[in-house]
């Protein structure tokens, strides 16, 4: 009796303890927790990949030896839809390994050429939608001769799933946009027509005097053929 009041009073007076249950396999591994400074570099990632989401060019600048005015005010004239910001080499390289982004994923594991790689040492990049690519490019370069900045040359950039050194993302820039081609599209369409009507109506001419001769052949050598039945042979 007393051992079973015992019993009772461990089990139901006493606190009861849940031990943990511990269990193998991948189902069941925990899920590491992100320290402050790893969360950070998360959002960062992220937010890089939002700049890139829906642009079409990214080149970058060296950063160093740029005055703080000198870069306020080159800011200032950066079009409507343009980026520009300073990004760590790391988060550069981890960005433009994103799904959906393999335009830009010419660098993506760091594996650009050596003689021009754009993730190595301190740089701005610019992303640049389609239409704006000459605008943004002509820029820096305008801006980088006013300043007489020394390195100041476009290091590099990513375009099409290709990594581009600066004479490659200068000729990319000069390209037609959508809109552009759009333009030419439709005024080749406008002259088509009366380019098309022109050479059918050459045709048909041709055609209609071809059909005329080969009568007038027809009926003459019918004729030829009547004079010979009419004379009598020789």
């Amino acid at each position: 009796m007393i051992g079973m009041m015992l019993s009772y009073g461990a089990s139901g007076f006493l606190p009861t303890q849940q031990l943990p249950v511990v269990r193998s396999g991948r189902a069941c591994s925990q899920v590491a927790m992100l320290s402050p400074a790893q969360e950070k570099k998360a959002e960062r990632l992220e937010q890089v990949q939002g700049l890139m989401s829906d642009k079409a060019l990214a080149f970058a600048v060296r950063s160093e030896s740029i005055p703080v005015n000198a870069l306020n005010e080159l800011r200032q004239k950066i079009p409507e839809g343009v980026q520009m910001q300073c990004i760590k080499n790391t988060i550069m390289r981890r960005a433009v390994g994103a799904e959906g982004l393999e335009r830009f994923n010419a660098i993506a594991g760091g594996d650009g050429r050596k003689d021009f790689d754009v993730t190595r040492k301190s740089n701005y990049w610019f992303f640049v939608p389609e239409d704006k690519m000459r605008e943004s490019v002509d820029l820096w370069n305008d801006w980088a001769n006013e300043n007489k900045k020394e390195g100041g040359e476009i290091i590099g950039g990513l375009f099409g799933g290709d990594l581009l050194d600066s004479k490659g993302v200068v000729e990319v820039s000069k390209l037609p946009t959508k809109q552009e081609l759009m333009g030419q599209t439709a005024i080749m369409l406008k002259k088509m027509p009366a380019t098309i009507a022109q050479r059918l109506k050459a045709a048909d001419a041709t055609r209609i005097a071809r059909v005329i001769k080969e009568a007038q052949g027809q009926k003459l050598g019918r004729a030829v053929s009547m004079m010979k039945e009419k004379l009598p042979e020789a």
